[in-house]
């Protein structure tokens, strides 16, 4: 039989519940995540260990570089430590932060001393008896102080970080997603779920494809773990990488899904096409075209009115409609 809370069996039976009031969201809590200190607009609170989440090549590295020139025109001392850059971007990188009043700090470079050394360095850094409130530490990538597959090597990682946060340090983690999404085609952290229960705020940006002038659109959302009240915001990203933080929010999510779903649905799309270019507009000619070639009934009717113009939740791009013929009331599709 499970346990019970400390002091749960000693409860009089009329108050069965009196123990979840220690779990109750208070007033104060709330205040705080009201209050909340944004760095980086609903991106990165200061005084906490705040992780961005995405998958590669999704540009959050420029975008970090970007945000670190607008937290360093604050009057903060902004130390951006880039452990995935190749010796070809250096010397950019190195001009984004004179540009931007930041340093770029390189411990994986030869002659630097490495990473273990700049993990002591940082670990002597937490234990100094002084204020780092206007220190501000982003790490990219976070799996290259962390072992994020051991829980072991995670927790001390993040036990650091936590200890820099306690000084009043803001730190700032670049991470990645796993390459596989939830059901509902969400981002999920790539990496033990200690990493995700130990920061402050966990926060994933979905990338768009570039368009025909190789702009990029990325957009931010908090996950569920957060301590503080985020919002939705986006980015665009340039052909020579320079960043634009947009005042509107694009759906880059939705997009993603459209993008997703049109080509789980582009063989049935064909069949239909072929079908109606064959001459077979009427829907049970249509589908009897399309079961000869092994399409579902299912596959049929979601793909038939997931494109159909009028009938389509209005996220995807129409691709013929449905004209109803007086003389059966029958639906008669026709291309667009």
């Amino acid at each position: 039989m499970r346990e019970l809370p400390d002091g749960v069996e000693d409860l009089p039976v009329a108050s069965p519940t009196q123990w979840m009031e220690g779990f109750e969201l208070s007033q104060a809590e709330v205040d705080e995540m009201q209050e909340a200190k944004f760095l980086i607009e609903s991106g990165a609170i200061s005084s906490q260990v705040n992780i961005w989440v995405a998958k590669p090549g999704c540009g959050k590295t420029s975008i970090l570089m970007h945000e670190a020139a607008q937290i360093s025109k604050q009057g903060y001392q902004v130390l951006y430590v880039n452990m995935d850059c190749g010796a070809a971007d250096l010397k950019y990188w190195r001009k984004l932060g004179n540009e931007g009043g930041f340093k770029i700090i390189t411990p994986h470079f030869k002659g630097a001393g490495g990473i273990e050394e700049w993990m002591a360095g940082l670990s002597t850094m937490s234990r100094l008896d002084t204020d780092l409130s206007r220190v501000v530490i982003v790490v990219d990538t976070l799996k290259k102080i962390a072992d994020l597959m051991s829980k072991a090597k995670a927790k001390a990682a993040m036990g650091l970080l936590r200890d820099l946060t306690a000084k009043q340090c803001t730190i700032i983690c670049a991470a990645h997603a796993n390459k596989h999404r939830t059901h509902d085609g969400k981002l999920v952290f790539e990496g033990v779920g200690d990493i995700e229960n130990d920061c402050d705020n966990l926060i994933y940006l979905e990338g768009s494809e570039r368009d025909q002038y190789g702009t990029k659109t990325v957009t931010l959302e908090a996950s569920d773990k957060v301590r503080g009240i985020f919002q939705k915001r986006s980015w665009q990203i340039k052909k020579d990488r320079s960043v634009i933080a947009l005042d509107v929010v694009v759906d880059v999510s939705a997009e993603i899904e459209v993008k997703t779903q049109r080509e789980k649905d582009e063989t049935v799309i064909e069949v239909i096409k072929e079908g109606i270019e064959s001459g077979h507009h009427k829907r049970l000619e249509l589908f009897n075209f399309a079961s000869q070639n092994k399409i579902t009934k299912r596959e049929f009717d979601a793909v038939i009115k997931r494109y159909c113009q009028g009938q389509s939740s209005g996220k995807t791009i129409p691709l013929w409609r449905d004209e109803k013929r007086r003389k059966d009331n029958a639906s008669h599709y026709i291309w667009v």
